[in-house]
């Protein structure tokens, strides 16, 4: 251990302060080369970070955000594939937008009224109220309907119930029912 004016030094802790600082530095210097060569980066940058919170961290989006917190940037191969992920996006929002763009609003916001359509996509979460399925449904005209609550009807299944229209949105280009309370329900036609 040396000493400079009467402070005694630990070797080990300041080598590795010196390796986290170069560390550091270089970070540094690797993203601004990174937003210099790329015109997107900052637009790769984003979405990266959103990707990643969307998916708490985990994951190939928690893996590229750590590469950008670490290393200062994407690798050429990491930053074509955050770039060709933006473009899917970009195209599945055309093709639901295209999809949508026929959809209209069902009933009257405040009535109840008997529906007919087929579940097309669920997602759930826990909460300390119990779980909540989120459908997303269409009818045979192709209308949008949405129902948050605790039934939990699976993709493919066909409801037909009475329910309150809650409101009328829009989302990607297309009119929403968003429903509440189901009653009188049947599921591929049984009874629930």
């Amino acid at each position: 251990m040396r000493t400079y004016s009467s402070t005694p030094i630990d070797n080990e802790r300041y080598e590795a302060a010196i390796a986290r600082r170069i560390k550091a530095n270089a970070s540094k210097t690797r993203y601004k080369n990174w937003l210099a060569e790329n015109p997107d980066a900052a637009e790769l940058e984003s979405y990266v970070y959103a990707k990643s919170y969307d998916n708490n961290g985990q994951g190939f989006w928690g893996s590229m955000a750590d590469a950008i917190g670490e290393w200062g940037a994407l690798t050429e191969g990491q930053t074509k594939a955050v770039r060709n992920s933006i473009e899917k996006a970009a195209q599945r929002r055309a093709e639901w937008a295209k999809e949508n763009a026929g959809s209209q609003h069902l009933g009257t916001v405040g009535e109840r009224q008997s529906f007919t359509f087929k579940v097309v996509a669920v997602s759930s979460w826990d909460s300390m109220y119990g779980t909540t399925y989120f459908h997303v449904c269409r009818d045979k005209d192709g209308n949008i309907i949405i129902y948050k609550g605790a039934n939990p009807w699976n993709a493919g299944d066909i409801i037909n119930c009475m329910a309150k229209v809650k409101e009328h949105g829009e989302r990607e280009g297309g009119k929403q029912t968003i429903i509440q309370r189901p009653t009188k329900i049947t599921v591929n036609g049984e009874t629930w």
